[in-house]
Protein backbone atom coordinates (compact mmCIF):
# COMPACT_ATOMS: atom_id res chain seq x y z
CA UNK A 1 0.00 0.00 0.00
CA UNK A 2 1.18 3.83 -0.77
CA UNK A 3 -0.29 5.97 2.15
CA UNK A 4 0.00 10.00 1.63
CA UNK A 5 -0.44 12.67 4.30
CA UNK A 6 -0.57 16.60 2.32
CA UNK A 7 -1.13 19.73 4.00
CA UNK A 8 -2.73 21.97 1.00
CA UNK A 9 -2.92 25.79 2.11
CA UNK A 10 -5.81 28.33 -0.02
CA UNK A 11 -5.69 31.38 -0.80
CA UNK A 12 -8.99 32.34 0.07
CA UNK A 13 -11.37 29.33 -0.35
CA UNK A 14 -12.11 27.35 -3.24
CA UNK A 15 -15.49 27.09 -5.70
CA UNK A 16 -16.86 23.79 -6.41
CA UNK A 17 -20.53 24.72 -7.86
CA UNK A 18 -23.66 22.35 -6.64
CA UNK A 19 -24.47 19.90 -9.36
CA UNK A 20 -28.17 20.27 -10.52
CA UNK A 21 -28.46 23.62 -10.28
CA UNK A 22 -28.94 27.14 -12.13
CA UNK A 23 -25.62 29.25 -13.52
CA UNK A 24 -26.58 30.65 -9.77
CA UNK A 25 -25.15 27.72 -8.55
CA UNK A 26 -24.45 27.75 -4.74
CA UNK A 27 -20.71 26.19 -3.63
CA UNK A 28 -20.26 22.86 -1.53
CA UNK A 29 -19.15 23.54 1.99
CA UNK A 30 -16.45 21.58 2.04
CA UNK A 31 -14.58 20.03 -1.42
CA UNK A 32 -16.35 16.81 -2.62
CA UNK A 33 -13.91 13.79 -2.43
CA UNK A 34 -14.45 14.16 -6.13
CA UNK A 35 -13.19 17.28 -6.65
CA UNK A 36 -10.28 16.69 -4.41
CA UNK A 37 -9.22 12.94 -6.71
CA UNK A 38 -9.97 15.58 -9.51
CA UNK A 39 -6.75 17.65 -8.59
CA UNK A 40 -4.81 14.77 -8.23
CA UNK A 41 -5.70 13.31 -11.72
CA UNK A 42 -4.48 16.43 -13.10
CA UNK A 43 -1.22 16.63 -11.29
CA UNK A 44 -1.23 12.52 -12.31
CA UNK A 45 -1.93 13.57 -16.14
CA UNK A 46 0.52 16.30 -16.37
CA UNK A 47 3.38 14.10 -15.40
CA UNK A 48 2.12 11.45 -17.67
CA UNK A 49 1.84 13.60 -20.74
CA UNK A 50 -2.41 12.72 -20.67
CA UNK A 51 -4.43 15.19 -22.35
CA UNK A 52 -6.95 16.97 -20.32
CA UNK A 53 -9.82 15.74 -22.43
CA UNK A 54 -9.47 12.00 -20.92
CA UNK A 55 -9.79 13.29 -17.09
CA UNK A 56 -13.03 11.22 -16.43
CA UNK A 57 -10.55 8.05 -17.91
CA UNK A 58 -7.87 9.17 -15.59
CA UNK A 59 -9.77 9.74 -12.10
CA UNK A 60 -12.12 6.30 -12.60
CA UNK A 61 -8.26 4.96 -13.34
CA UNK A 62 -7.14 6.48 -9.62
CA UNK A 63 -9.95 5.36 -8.32
CA UNK A 64 -9.44 1.77 -9.14
CA UNK A 65 -6.51 1.70 -7.21
CA UNK A 66 -8.36 3.72 -4.11
CA UNK A 67 -8.48 2.60 -0.39
CA UNK A 68 -9.11 5.92 1.21
CA UNK A 69 -9.35 9.26 -0.07
CA UNK A 70 -10.70 11.53 2.54
CA UNK A 71 -9.62 15.32 4.44
CA UNK A 72 -9.90 17.67 7.41
CA UNK A 73 -9.73 20.85 7.66
CA UNK A 74 -6.93 21.85 10.02
CA UNK A 75 -7.32 25.16 11.28
CA UNK A 76 -10.43 26.73 8.90
CA UNK A 77 -14.20 27.30 9.20
CA UNK A 78 -15.97 27.14 6.14
CA UNK A 79 -17.98 30.08 4.97
CA UNK A 80 -20.71 29.77 2.29
CA UNK A 81 -21.32 32.81 -0.20
CA UNK A 82 -22.60 33.99 -3.73
CA UNK A 83 -21.72 37.39 -5.08
CA UNK A 84 -22.24 38.80 -8.34
CA UNK A 85 -20.00 38.16 -11.14
CA UNK A 86 -19.42 39.74 -14.73
CA UNK A 87 -19.08 37.15 -17.31
CA UNK A 88 -18.18 38.10 -20.88
CA UNK A 89 -19.74 36.08 -23.66
CA UNK A 90 -16.37 34.62 -26.28
CA UNK A 91 -18.62 33.05 -28.60
CA UNK A 92 -19.93 32.79 -31.76
CA UNK A 93 -23.73 32.09 -32.34
CA UNK A 94 -25.53 32.65 -35.57
CA UNK A 95 -22.64 33.56 -37.65
CA UNK A 96 -22.32 36.81 -34.61
CA UNK A 97 -18.94 36.86 -32.70
CA UNK A 98 -19.03 37.95 -29.55
CA UNK A 99 -18.83 39.81 -27.36
CA UNK A 100 -20.47 42.37 -29.72
CA UNK A 101 -21.06 45.74 -29.71
CA UNK A 102 -24.32 45.16 -31.27
CA UNK A 103 -25.97 42.90 -29.02
CA UNK A 104 -25.01 43.91 -25.39
CA UNK A 105 -27.00 42.19 -23.82
CA UNK A 106 -26.04 38.55 -25.30
CA UNK A 107 -22.14 39.50 -24.96
CA UNK A 108 -22.44 40.62 -20.45
CA UNK A 109 -24.19 38.20 -17.36
CA UNK A 110 -23.90 38.88 -14.32
CA UNK A 111 -25.30 35.73 -12.33
CA UNK A 112 -24.38 35.00 -8.87
CA UNK A 113 -22.03 32.64 -7.99
CA UNK A 114 -21.48 30.75 -5.44
CA UNK A 115 -17.66 30.49 -3.70
CA UNK A 116 -16.59 28.78 0.04
CA UNK A 117 -14.29 31.70 1.67
CA UNK A 118 -11.95 29.58 4.24
CA UNK A 119 -11.81 31.84 7.21
CA UNK A 120 -8.78 30.57 9.68
CA UNK A 121 -8.90 30.33 13.29
CA UNK A 122 -5.15 31.03 14.15
CA UNK A 123 -4.15 33.84 12.09
CA UNK A 124 -2.18 31.12 9.60
CA UNK A 125 -3.53 30.33 5.75
CA UNK A 126 -6.45 28.09 5.95
CA UNK A 127 -5.09 24.30 5.58
CA UNK A 128 -6.75 21.04 4.61
CA UNK A 129 -4.69 18.08 5.70
CA UNK A 130 -5.76 15.54 3.19
CA UNK A 131 -4.86 11.36 3.82
CA UNK A 132 -4.75 8.64 1.25
CA UNK A 133 -4.11 5.30 0.54
CA UNK A 134 -3.68 3.92 -2.74
CA UNK A 135 -2.88 0.29 -3.32
CA UNK A 136 0.39 -0.74 -4.19
CA UNK A 137 -0.26 -1.05 -7.49
CA UNK A 138 -1.55 2.41 -8.13
CA UNK A 139 0.91 4.76 -10.21
CA UNK A 140 0.93 7.57 -7.71
CA UNK A 141 3.47 9.39 -6.18
CA UNK A 142 4.14 11.91 -3.37
CA UNK A 143 4.99 14.41 -6.72
CA UNK A 144 1.79 14.01 -7.76
CA UNK A 145 0.20 15.42 -4.74
CA UNK A 146 3.42 18.38 -4.63
CA UNK A 147 2.42 19.66 -7.54
CA UNK A 148 -1.72 20.10 -7.04
CA UNK A 149 -2.32 23.72 -7.85
CA UNK A 150 -5.95 23.79 -7.60
CA UNK A 151 -8.82 22.55 -5.51
CA UNK A 152 -12.03 23.54 -7.30
CA UNK A 153 -12.30 25.51 -10.26
CA UNK A 154 -9.35 27.62 -11.85
CA UNK A 155 -9.88 30.33 -9.27
CA UNK A 156 -9.53 28.02 -6.17
CA UNK A 157 -5.43 27.96 -6.19
CA UNK A 158 -4.09 26.47 -3.48
CA UNK A 159 -0.39 25.72 -2.33
CA UNK A 160 0.99 22.73 -0.55
CA UNK A 161 3.08 23.03 1.83
CA UNK A 162 4.09 19.34 3.11
CA UNK A 163 3.33 15.78 1.77
CA UNK A 164 4.59 12.62 3.72
CA UNK A 165 4.62 9.11 1.74
CA UNK A 166 4.83 6.46 4.21
CA UNK A 167 3.32 2.85 4.15
CA UNK A 168 -0.19 2.99 6.58
CA UNK A 169 -0.59 0.60 9.40
CA UNK A 170 -3.72 -1.37 9.24
CA UNK A 171 -6.38 -1.16 12.18
CA UNK A 172 -8.45 -4.02 12.18
CA UNK A 173 -9.32 -3.04 16.12
CA UNK A 174 -12.86 -3.50 16.77
CA UNK A 175 -13.10 0.23 17.74
CA UNK A 176 -11.56 3.37 15.54
CA UNK A 177 -11.70 7.09 16.29
CA UNK A 178 -11.33 8.97 13.31
CA UNK A 179 -11.76 13.23 12.94
CA UNK A 180 -11.56 12.75 9.11
CA UNK A 181 -14.40 12.87 6.21
CA UNK A 182 -16.45 10.33 6.99
CA UNK A 183 -18.60 8.43 4.38
CA UNK A 184 -22.06 7.00 5.87
CA UNK A 185 -22.53 3.86 4.37
CA UNK A 186 -25.28 1.74 5.55
CA UNK A 187 -23.08 -0.89 7.23
CA UNK A 188 -21.16 2.03 9.09
CA UNK A 189 -24.23 4.51 9.92
CA UNK A 190 -25.60 1.16 11.66
CA UNK A 191 -22.08 1.71 14.14
CA UNK A 192 -22.14 5.11 14.95
CA UNK A 193 -24.63 5.81 18.00
CA UNK A 194 -25.11 9.67 17.77
CA UNK A 195 -24.48 12.03 14.42
CA UNK A 196 -26.15 15.48 15.47
CA UNK A 197 -22.36 16.41 17.13
CA UNK A 198 -21.20 16.21 13.25
CA UNK A 199 -21.33 18.63 10.06
CA UNK A 200 -23.18 16.39 7.55
CA UNK A 201 -23.03 16.87 3.66
CA UNK A 202 -24.25 15.03 0.81
CA UNK A 203 -21.29 13.95 -1.31
CA UNK A 204 -20.75 11.35 -4.15
CA UNK A 205 -18.31 8.91 -2.59
CA UNK A 206 -14.86 7.97 -3.94
CA UNK A 207 -15.68 4.31 -4.39
CA UNK A 208 -18.51 5.22 -7.08
CA UNK A 209 -16.03 6.67 -9.54
CA UNK A 210 -14.60 2.98 -10.19
CA UNK A 211 -17.74 2.81 -12.67
CA UNK A 212 -16.30 5.66 -14.53
CA UNK A 213 -19.75 7.59 -14.58
CA UNK A 214 -18.95 10.98 -14.24
CA UNK A 215 -19.88 12.21 -10.89
CA UNK A 216 -21.61 15.25 -12.39
CA UNK A 217 -24.20 12.40 -13.68
CA UNK A 218 -24.00 10.47 -10.28
CA UNK A 219 -25.20 13.48 -8.58
CA UNK A 220 -28.30 13.97 -11.03
CA UNK A 221 -28.84 10.31 -10.12
CA UNK A 222 -28.96 10.85 -6.72
CA UNK A 223 -25.90 8.68 -5.93
CA UNK A 224 -25.05 10.82 -2.87
CA UNK A 225 -24.13 9.06 0.75
CA UNK A 226 -24.38 11.19 3.89
CA UNK A 227 -20.61 12.41 5.15
CA UNK A 228 -19.92 13.71 8.11
CA UNK A 229 -17.29 15.87 9.80
CA UNK A 230 -16.18 17.87 12.73
CA UNK A 231 -14.49 21.41 12.17
CA UNK A 232 -12.68 23.75 13.80
CA UNK A 233 -12.86 25.28 16.37
CA UNK A 234 -13.81 22.56 18.14
CA UNK A 235 -12.97 19.30 16.77
CA UNK A 236 -14.29 16.00 18.03
CA UNK A 237 -13.46 12.52 16.95
CA UNK A 238 -16.28 9.81 15.70
CA UNK A 239 -15.88 6.17 16.84
CA UNK A 240 -16.50 3.39 14.53
CA UNK A 241 -17.03 -0.14 15.20
CA UNK A 242 -15.74 -1.15 12.15
CA UNK A 243 -18.33 -3.82 10.09
CA UNK A 244 -16.74 -6.32 7.31
CA UNK A 245 -14.60 -5.08 4.81
CA UNK A 246 -13.65 -1.48 6.30
CA UNK A 247 -10.60 -1.06 8.33
CA UNK A 248 -8.59 2.20 9.61
CA UNK A 249 -5.27 3.40 8.40
CA UNK A 250 -2.96 5.17 10.29
CA UNK A 251 0.42 7.01 9.08
CA UNK A 252 1.66 8.47 11.93
CA UNK A 253 -1.05 9.88 14.49
CA UNK A 254 -3.62 10.16 11.63
CA UNK A 255 -6.47 7.82 11.44
CA UNK A 256 -8.65 7.49 8.80
CA UNK A 257 -11.22 4.63 8.00
CA UNK A 258 -11.79 3.08 4.29
CA UNK A 259 -12.22 -0.08 2.58
CA UNK A 260 -9.64 -3.08 3.07
CA UNK A 261 -7.33 -3.83 0.37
Amino acid sequence: MKGFLADVEFIWGFQSGIVGMSKSTPSFLLPPPSTVLGAIAEAYARRKGLSEGRSPTTICYLAKDLLVLTYKPLNAVPLSYQDLNKVIAVRVSGGTKYPSVQDPYGSFDAPARGKTILSTIDEKPPTLRIFAVFKISADVTADDLWRIRRIGTKESLVSVVDVIEEKPDVLRDKVVETDYLLPLTPEIEQSLSDKSEFLQLEFVPTYNLVSCEPSTQQYLKGKTLKHIISIPPTVKKVRVKLPAGYVGYRIGEEVAIGIEG
